[in-house]
């Protein structure tokens, strides 16, 4: 049982006028009786909570995606004769924050409410949830009666296959596949594959001025472009990977964008393979298509995490020109933290060309960005933003060397990466570079 607020003010006028009572007389009775009257109303309310009255369940996906808000709902029913109001609360789940909680509810007489809060999980892994707490006012009001209702659910949290908001803006831009669409074509393997209506974003180049007239609409030629080729996904999983955006770590931004670009090329009929290093190769899925390749990928990358290892490029770019001798993509996911590890990059990447592709996507430090803009107020400050701005330059410096070398650079913030290395790759196929 726990008092509630009309309990608190009750108990405080009780003790105000016993107070008042030492000093008046004649006002010991009445400070007695409204003591009395006050424990009798609190016994009716502890002899009226003895009983439980909720049941509850829980409803709720066995997979979430990380860095997504995702649905729980819970479904209170009530046992008793009358209707009741409170509030509930469900436990905290490891490494996720809640929106929608506590939730407040009135409960008619055996009937049902449904309360909806969104989950949203920082890093993956295998969680749980545990019980749920209810609290409800008891008749007089003066007590609440606080009920625990266990309710264990085991959940694994993948990264984030959805992007949602992905989908839709290749959808908008005429891709019904994510991969097919108005593309920029140089001949030889595209090939010319359906008529279909203009959509905003399309190219001029691409209308078919006497289809457009026959249709009274404008028309734009949409083009195949060449299937099953390899496209490889590099993680660094060394310690440059550890950073956070948003509450998102860097490891987790690269795996959502990888596997939401891997969705789009097993579309299309391209395959798509996995390897993850720091000091050396770690892990290694070959090129797989289809849905065995979308499946393989998805539980592959459920359990990776950054480790505190530097990050040896060389030995990670030899092996993959030992294992995978088509030409392939090469989507090289890392963070530049020092200008050791940058030359070495630049140099293992240069290694893989002309047969392979490569594709660098590095991740921006936005709090760094901050400051090399932040205004300075002292000497101190002056030098930290001078410091930061050292420091873009320099990085900018290296993507630069990456773009001289031949590879393919996408720089961007965490937040940015993965709808613009889906745009990359439609480039790559719609230009023939592969």
């Amino acid at each position: 049982m726990v008092p509630t607020r009309r309990l608190v003010v009750l108990a405080f006028l009780a003790t105000a006028i016993a107070v008042v009572a030492g000093y008046v007389r004649g006002l010991d009775a009445a400070w007695l009786a409204i003591d009395g009257v006050l424990l009798l109303m609190c016994g009716v309310d502890a002899l009226a909570g003895r009983k439980a009255l909720i049941s509850a369940e829980r409803r709720a996906a066995h997979i979430f995606s990380v860095g997504r808000a995702n649905p729980v709902t819970l479904v209170l029913h009530n046992r008793g004769n009358r209707v009741l109001r409170g509030s509930v609360m469900d436990d905290p789940v490891e490494e996720a924050t809640a929106s929608g909680l506590p939730g407040e509810f009135e409960l008619p007489a055996h009937g049902t409410v449904t309360l909806r809060y969104d989950l949203t999980p920082t890093r993956r892994g295998k969680r749980a949830f545990r019980a749920a707490t209810v609290r409800y006012r008891l008749p007089l009001g003066l007590l609440e009666r606080q009920e625990r209702i266990e309710l264990h659910q085991e959940l694994d949290v993948y990264p984030d296959v959805h992007a949602a908001r992905t989908l839709e803006m290749l959808r908008r831009q005429g891709r019904e596949d994510a991969r097919v669409g108005s593309l920029r074509v140089r001949g030889g393997d595209t090939e010319f594959e359906r008529l279909r209506p203009y959509q905003k974003g399309d190219e001029i180049r691409h209308v078919d001025w006497r289809a457009s007239a026959r249709r009274e609409e404008l028309v734009v030629r949409q083009y195949q472009a060449e299937s099953n080729q390899n496209v490889v996904f590099a993680i660094d999983v060394g310690r440059s990977m550890r950073g956070e955006s948003e509450g998102i770590t860097s490891i987790d931004r690269a795996l959502g964008a990888a596997l939401l670009t891997a969705d789009v090329a097993l579309r299309g009929g391209d395959k798509a393979g996995l390897l993850t290093f720091d000091d050396r190769p770690r892990s290694f899925l070959r090129p797989t298509g289809g849905n065995i390749g979308s499946r393989k990928l998805t539980r592959a990358a459920y359990a990776l995490d950054a480790g505190l290892a530097a990050t040896d490029y060389r030995a990670a770019m030899v092996f993959l020109k030992t294992q995978v001798k088509a030409r392939s993509l090469f989507v090289i996911f890392t963070n530049l933290l020092e200008p050791r590890g940058a030359r070495e990059l630049a140099a293992s990447v240069k290694s893989l060309m002309p047969r392979h592709l490569p594709l660098c996507v590095l991740m921006r430090d936005e709090d760094i960005e901050e400051l090399a803009v932040a205004p300075s107020q002292n000497e101190a400050e002056t030098f930290v933003r001078a410091a930061a701005g050292e420091s873009l330059a320099w990085r900018d410096g290296i993507v630069r060397s990456l773009r001289n070398a031949g590879a393919l650079v996408l720089d961007a913030r965490p937040g940015d990466v993965t709808p613009l290395l889906v745009k990359r790759y439609l480039e790559v196929k719609a230009r023939r570079l592969l």
